[in-house]
């Protein structure tokens, strides 16, 4: 049997969903998405609170990193989410654009329309936002963006703690500053989680000329010549090859889509070579540049616990802060979020003996890369992100502790808290933090950058998101991020598919 298609997308994640909706807008143009996973209508899913559930469960690929020097060689779990929805279906749900600089700074790189004032109008097309229409937010667009409506009591405290320290309070980190202390805004709809395959994929699977084929993994991309042509896949009975008419795009994340890459034969060469791979195009940036935020929790015992509501995102609080010797123009060099509830997997099933503060580089220098373990596509890929391997990485992750050890003194927060619990109140030599860094971080799971984009030889894709000397083959993912962003990194994804199904379907930027 011929399957073939105009337009193939690999994984309906948080791009996937948005491409393969906005793409099927298009009567004229047939529409075929491949997801691995399948639609999740359970309540761990749905239910806000549940997410640190849905590490263990079908939803999640179950990646974990390689032992990480920089972590006392430990090794970190990776959730990626493996259903409709991709990670967006099993996040935190906070809805952080980051700093216009970042943008700015994508465009400076060498990245024509990627500036602020390009990618503004996306992120304000996607969202249907609860303030209301403005100058920075848009309505009746498919993501809903809601206020809490149950925060937790701590999470009001350490807000008011920190204004009591003499950090400025924030009410939108997505508004005209990111500096202060507030509530995070989420993605949730009616009380439930709305991921992009809520918000833009279920609607359009009601069209015609869309074609979503669940259960089914990419096995690789078929090339004729230079031109990519189709995509092989398993669909657990038998092998498919479906043909794309006009071009194979992937949405596979920052570690599934350079690991079909360079199962395809499109890598570094003498990688490729290793594993007795063919070489089909020789782009070693593939993989590399890897980047994701670290961050590190300062524990303390609650006096009295308390049980998260369902509709908790359990990181309920942010604050963002300059560093003390901040010569950039930044708004934030460090994010934290606040937890009244851990160990997270009893907080989504009832009450926790104790809250953190987490603190994180907005943008980290340590760089990491994903590799083969080897050429059969049903194996995992090698995640190393190299944590905490750049110095300036590990002296902001010190500036954080001590930062919510200063607001967790603060009243109204130090009433609820019976003591410090990690790294411990012994811990306050740099050479004790330095120590408690590396044995007690862990990630935010924002990986980025293993597809970058840019012109020279550490890019793989162009402006336009094609990837370099290959035709009819581009990448829309967070992988294609030339730079980390300076918070989370899910709706800034969900910003590349908006952007890129316009420079797919020839459409004018949005102004």
């Amino acid at each position: 049997m011929h399957e073939e298609a105009d337009i193939v997308v690999v994984g309906a994640g948080s791009a996937g969903c948005v491409l393969a909706a906005r793409l099927s807008e298009d009567p004229s143009r047939q529409v075929v998405l491949i997801e691995a996973g399948v639609e999740a209508p359970s309540i761990r899913v749905r239910q806000p609170n549940q997410w640190p559930l849905l590490w263990d469960d079908a939803e999640n690929w179950g990646y974990a990193t390689t032992l990480q020097a920089g972590l006392g060689l430990r090794s970190i779990p990776y959730p990626r989410g493996k259903t409709l929805g991709g990670t967006s279906a099993i996040n935190a749900m906070i809805v952080m654009r980051g700093d216009p600089q970042d943008f700015d700074h994508w465009r400076d790189l060498g990245n024509p329309g990627w500036g602020w004032s390009d990618v503004l109008p996306y992120f304000m097309r996607l969202e249907d936002h609860f303030l209301g229409a403005s100058a920075l937010h848009g309505v009746d667009g498919p993501l809903t963006v809601s206020a809490q409506s149950s925060p937790s009591p701590i999470s009001q405290a350490f807000i008011q703690a920190a204004l009591a320290t003499g950090h400025r309070p924030n009410n939108d980190f997505n508004g005209d500053h990111m500096e202060g202390v507030g509530l995070y805004h989420v993605s949730i709809r009616n009380g439930e989680r709305c991921s992009t395959a809520v918000a833009y994929l279920r609607p359009a699977m009601q069209r015609s000329n869309l074609r979503v084929i669940q259960r089914a993994r990419a096995l690789r991309i078929h090339f004729e010549g230079d031109r990519a042509a189709a995509v092989d896949i398993w669909d657990g009975s038998q092998l498919r090859r479906i043909h794309a008419n006009q071009e194979v795009v992937l949405s596979a994340g920052a570690i599934d889509t350079p690991k079909l890459l360079m199962l395809s034969g499109v890598g570094d060469p003498a990688a490729l070579q290793s594993h007795g791979i063919a070489v089909r195009h020789d782009l070693p940036a593939v993989g590399m540049n890897l980047c994701d935020h670290t961050q590190t929790p300062t524990l303390f015992a609650l006096k009295q616990p308390m049980a998260a509501a369902p509709t908790s995102i359990l990181a309920e609080a942010g604050l963002f802060m300059k560093r003390t010797d901040a010569v950039n123009n930044f708004g934030a060099d460090l994010q934290f979020f606040t937890f009244p509830q851990l160990p997270l997997t009893v907080a989504a099933r009832g009450n926790a003996p104790a809250m953190a503060i987490c603190a994180q580089a907005c943008r980290p220098r340590s760089r990491g890369q994903v590799r083969l373990r080897s050429a059969d596509p049903l194996d995992m890929p090698v995640i190393d992100p190299g944590y905490l391997t750049h110095p300036d990485d590990v002296a902001l992750q010190i500036e954080g502790i001590r930062m919510a050890r200063q607001i967790a003194a603060a009243e109204p927060l130090a009433a609820l808290l019976h003591a410090e619990l990690s790294p411990g109140l012994h811990a306050t030599s740099d050479a004790a933090l330095v120590a408690a860094v590396r044995a007690t971080s862990g990630c935010v799971w924002h990986p980025v950058g293993t597809c970058r984009m840019g012109s020279g030889t550490d890019a793989v894709v162009d402006s336009a998101l094609r990837v370099h000397g290959l035709r009819n083959l581009r990448v829309v993912d967070a992988s294609v991020m030339p730079q980390i962003t300076s918070a989370n990194t899910n709706v800034p994804t969900i910003m590349v598919a908006e952007k890129a199904a316009d420079l797919l379907l020839g459409r004018s930027a949005v102004r």
